[in-house]
């Protein structure tokens, strides 16, 4: 139960961030729409960076389970999912030395993503009429 707590708390606080920011960001380059989502892409990215290798060198939240969950998970993961996306390509290419399975997280998670989202507008286009 401390970690569901958790990991809704922190996806309360990032879901907020990523509203607030993203504003932030629209206001200042209306041009550019997805500028905001950009920008927490990469700030999640280098954050979900900073915390793991902290984590893996147990220097951060050694022993605080229910923390990670609340910063990684919660907060992060509601901030943005590519920030995961992101760590887990990198440790594919890293860790396990499999740029093949790498290559195939990022293709399939770019082609079926974009699939879907034009699946999905069509379907509600469809259920619309």
């Amino acid at each position: 139960m401390d970690k569901l707590l958790a990991v809704g708390l922190g996806g309360f606080i990032g879901a907020i961030a990523r509203y607030t920011l993203t504003g932030l960001m629209h206001r200042r380059f209306p041009a550019f729409l997805p500028s905001g989502t950009l920008l927490v892409n990469v700030l999640g990215c280098l954050t979900i960076g900073i915390l793991m290798a902290l984590v893996k060198e147990r220097v951060l939240l050694s022993g605080h389970e229910t923390l990670r969950f609340f910063l990684i998970t919660g907060i992060l993961g509601s901030l943005t999912t590519f920030s995961t996306f992101g760590y887990e390509t990198v440790e594919l290419i890293v860790q396990e030395s499999n740029l093949r399975l790498a290559a195939w997280n990022v293709a399939g998670n770019l082609v079926l993503g974009l699939a879907a989202v034009g699946a999905g507008l069509w379907i509600g286009r469809v259920l619309a009429t």
